[in-house]
């Protein structure tokens, strides 16, 4: 995980250039912001091959933000969140089902593209705060962790693999963000939904005596909080 922090960071650093340089020659240059970001996670993976449950993690990150054109502003952030998500699997065949508990740990980069509905820049008086905002995300995951060794060995319902077998999925997943940001101009609460364009499952359809074809997409909302200095 430390090489993906470090490609990370560096993508950040190489794209908040390029979000500087944009600002300058297309916004009004008077709303160049540096933040930091708090908040949770809600995380599923939607799948026909599992039974899922999506579950609480957190997130924090750096992000900037600045005018871009007009109504528009372009944000860059860098996230690190922790996602967890239940998967129903069992001891044995005989056994009743259970909840396993998985956590994902992965760092984001996403560049957003906002339109100011209120305060925007024919309004800059404006102390309320409302804006959509849409954008790709680089998500660079971790393999899926069991919370506890001891369900290594447990079966995955529906997908004839134990639990163990299910946590090597893919590194690197794109997916696509829609979201809203509320609030002054220093401090504002966001709410934005990502779903992964690519089969996040797609390295399970390797392992070795699988049978199954395995699909499955990144669903997560992500709520809380930026503070802009």
């Amino acid at each position: 995980m430390k090489n993906i922090l470090i490609y990370t960071l560096l993508c950040f650093l190489l794209l908040s250039s390029f979000n500087t340089h944009a600002q300058r020659r297309g916004g009004q240059g008077k709303h160049n912001m540096f933040g930091l970001k708090l908040g949770a996670t809600l995380f599923d993976i939607k799948t026909d091959n599992f039974i899922t449950t999506p579950s609480y993690g957190f997130i924090g990150g750096l992000a900037t933000r600045g005018d871009f054109y007009n109504n528009w502003d372009i944000q860059l952030g860098m996230n690190i969140s922790n996602n967890k998500i239940k998967i129903q699997g069992r001891e044995n065949a005989t056994a009743n089902a259970e909840d396993i508990d998985f956590g994902l740990l992965n760092a984001q980069i996403q560049v957003l593209f906002g339109y100011k509905l209120i305060g925007n820049n024919r309004n800059y008086k404006s102390n309320f705060k409302l804006t959509a905002e849409i954008g790709p995300v680089l998500m660079v995951n971790s393999k899926m962790k069991l919370e506890k060794d001891s369900y290594e060995s447990y079966l995955i319902d529906k997908a004839n693999l134990t639990a163990e077998d299910i946590v090597d999925i893919n590194g690197i997943n794109a997916n696509g963000l829609v979201g809203l940001s509320i609030g002054a101009e220093k401090v504002r609460a966001f709410v934005h939904y990502q779903y992964g364009f690519n089969n996040i499952l797609n390295k399970l359809n390797d392992v070795e005596g699988n049978t199954e074809d395995f699909k499955g997409n990144v669903s997560m909302f992500q709520f809380g909080a930026l503070f802009y200095f």
